[in-house]
């Protein structure tokens, strides 16, 4: 078991030399592309209602289909926090560009990942040079269908029990679908549906750590129409005795709304 000191200098490492997933206790989504903010901002601006950079401190509206942008000083990749205010007209009728179509007008991959410790599962896709070339899904919940047939792939199935010891009744099982268009893996190779995407994120030379739109909105039930400043308060962690605040090292935030 880790010391308090161990935890608090984990939790506390320079945000340049961080890799995979921070934390898996969330319920969100995120967008990684490998470029830099500014890139990422080129891309997005011509297809943008409204466009502004540099808005940590500043007020923004939350309105229409809004996505905020970021990217930790050190790190090759630029995050995508699309809104938190869950509406399906305006996610149906949202201008802005999908990742597979990103991955082609950037010229450099993009995964779109989630992750839900409410109802456990987690999952990724990624993008390169307009078209998906890998799928993973896994869930300790129910079989992860989503993905099995979906626009022309035919994702593997998995039964993965990388607990055998924890259940009386018999070894608790995960599911998986896995897809690649360049691999093949078995489910020891998988392992954990967990660990696995946190692999695969070290691999791709990627850090996501675990923020959402809400973070930098300061609201947990944001509501669309009002205006929220950026804030970047950061993340605490509350040990036996102590409480110690890490504030990510962030290069800029940007804001753009898209046409809905």
């Amino acid at each position: 078991m880790s010391t308090e000191k161990e935890a608090i200098e984990h939790f506390t490492r320079p945000w340049a030399e961080r890799r995979g997933l921070e934390s898996m206790e969330s319920h969100s989504g995120s967008i990684l592309v490998r470029a830099s903010i500014d890139e990422l901002a080129d891309a997005l601006t011509p297809v943008a209602v409204e466009a502004r950079r540099g808005v940590l401190g500043t007020e923004v509206e939350s309105s229409g289909c809004f996505v905020l942008t970021y990217q930790i000083v050190g790190q090759s990749w630029s995050m995508i926090l699309p809104d938190e205010i869950y509406d399906p007209q305006h996610l149906a009728r949202c201008s802005r560009p999908g990742e597979a179509d990103l991955s082609a007008i950037i010229g450099q991959p993009v995964i779109d990942f989630q992750v839900s410790d409410t109802v456990g599962c987690i999952g990724y896709q990624l993008f390169e040079g307009g078209e998906r070339v890998e799928y993973f899904s896994g869930s300790e919940e129910e079989d992860p269908s989503e993905g099995e047939g979906e626009n022309g792939i035919e994702a593997r199935y998995y039964e993965l029990m990388p607990y055998p010891d924890e259940n009386e009744d018999g070894p608790l099982i995960q599911m998986a679908r896995f897809w690649s268009r360049d691999r093949q893996l078995t489910a020891e190779q998988i392992g954990n549906i967990w660990d696995f995407p946190d692999r695969f994120l070290r691999d791709q030379g990627a850090y996501d750590p675990a923020l959402d739109s809400r973070y930098f909105l300061g609201d947990y039930a944001p509501k669309r129409g009002k205006r929220y400043r950026i804030q970047n308060p950061g993340i605490t962690l509350v040990t036996g005795r102590r409480e110690v605040t890490a504030v990510p090292d962030l290069v800029r935030v940007d804001y753009f709304r898209f046409g809905s």
